[in-house]
């Protein structure tokens, strides 16, 4: 059964108000690369919340019933308090969070390409991941850790888990924020679920339209999965 967090789009409510803290504060340290190790009180702060929210999120997703045949599903659900480690291990292999790529950009900046999951390839915990630990642990001692870099990544990643996982699509297909791409002809409805519960990380490699996921922040391009594919095409 879906989970109503992500059914009634609960998820992506709670995300939405994080971002725009985060538009917030680029007010006053701009989206750019060369702003990437700034810190503030405010940006440790804003990491505690959205790395909360992740783990949040991550321990909602384990009670879906899109992925309960998956490895090692079960044995997280029976876990009493669950680790990144444990997160890494079962959703890299559903999902394989570790290849998914956003954009980064708001305004005149532009942050580029981000892959917050990418050390789940090689079996490692993000380096925001540490951060967001650090500061939730010992918050004035280890302040710096709430740099911008940390917390585009950790954002990003909270972007990725809502656009990815099985049971929050329909939602926000319905709300615009996941859309199709045929050329210039931008495109809504069942057409894309059709496509996009085929496969667990992307759409089928035969579809000639492109699948996007878009907020004021972020941009993804969901993957071609080779090993799907559909009789027919948009």
């Amino acid at each position: 059964m879906e989970s109503e967090i992500f059914r009634r789009g609960l998820a992506w409510h709670t995300y939405n108000n994080l971002e725009t803290d985060f538009v917030n504060a680029l007010r006053y340290v701009a989206l750019d690369k060369a702003n990437k190790e700034t810190w503030s009180e405010s940006i440790a702060q804003q990491l505690l919340l959205v790395g909360s929210t992740l783990d949040s999120v991550f321990n909602e997703m384990r009670e879906s019933s899109q992925i309960q045949a998956s490895k090692g599903v079960a044995h997280l659900k029976e876990k009493r308090d669950p680790n990144i480690g444990d997160y890494r291990e079962v959703f890299e292999d559903v999902y394989e969070l570790s290849g998914i790529e956003l954009i980064a950009h708001y305004g005149l900046t532009n942050y580029g390409s981000i892959k917050p999951f990418e050390a789940f390839h090689s079996n490692e915990t993000p380096i925001w991941w540490k951060a967001y630990n650090v500061v939730k642990h010992e918050f004035f001692q280890n302040m710096r850790s709430g740099t911008l870099d940390n917390l585009v990544n950790a954002l990003g990643g909270l972007f990725a888990l809502n656009v990815t996982h099985k049971d929050s699509q329909p939602y926000l297909i319905d709300s615009g924020v996941i859309f199709g791409l045929a050329g210039t002809q931008r495109f809504t409805g069942s057409d894309i679920w059709n496509w996009l519960k085929i496969s667990l990380i992307g759409i089928p490699h035969n579809v000639a339209s492109d699948v996007w996921a878009q907020s004021p922040v972020f941009q993804h391009k969901f993957r071609r999965d080779k090993s799907k594919e559909i009789d027919s095409s948009f």
